[in-house]
């Protein structure tokens, strides 16, 4: 059996023993598995360790609060970090904070939150990567992490974005293309 579906083993048993008993000691185990999972994408996403955190801590006030809708049988952490993924999006279009490339280009500054603590990780500085990964739409941004980083094949990716395999082609294909011509501008 792979790592990951004993980890949903776990995950549903204590699941199922907090649906049983409402006891939340049987949640804190999930909480203390996924939480730097979680952080980890959400300040991939938003380049801030306080938003990130913020949003942690909120998508697990969501996950506990609608543990009822979670299906048994599937991956908690596919279905947390749909949450995170959500609730990440749902900060940045509240703080109107998208930057798109085209922006960039039309001369629009970025600068990115660099630092990173949280725990035992010290950075997500990639190198020359990461200021790429930067500069990217967070659509193209956000497979790429998907893909390359989480090493998420395309069906896994499509299922978690709600996104047809096309589209998600045409965001990769993109993102590569974008990331080219960063690197061969000189970033």
């Amino acid at each position: 059996m792979l790592k990951e579906d004993q980890e949903d083993e776990v995950d549903d048993k204590l699941i199922k023993k907090y649906l049983a008993t409402g006891n939340s000691e049987y949640f804190e185990p999930i909480v203390e598995r996924y939480e730097r999972y979680g952080y980890i994408y959400a300040y991939s996403l938003l380049k801030n360790e306080f938003d990130a955190q913020d949003v942690v801590a909120e998508s697990f006030l969501k996950a506990f609060a609608k543990i009822r809708q979670y299906r048994l049988g599937s991956s908690f952490k596919n279905w947390f970090l749909k949450i995170v993924h959500n609730t990440s999006f749902d900060l940045l279009r509240k703080n109107k904070t998208l930057v798109y490339l085209d922006d960039l280009e039309n001369g629009e500054s970025y600068s990115a939150d660099e630092t990173l603590s949280y725990d035992n990780i010290q950075s997500l500085d990639f190198g020359e990567m990461q200021k790429a990964l930067d500069r990217l739409p967070h659509d193209l941004k956000g497979v790429v992490i998907l893909r390359y980083y989480y090493d998420w094949d395309y069906k896994k990716i499509c299922e978690f974005l709600n996104i047809p395999i096309g589209t998600l082609s045409s965001r990769l294909n993109r993102a590569c293309k974008k990331l080219k011509n960063l690197y061969e501008g000189g970033i």
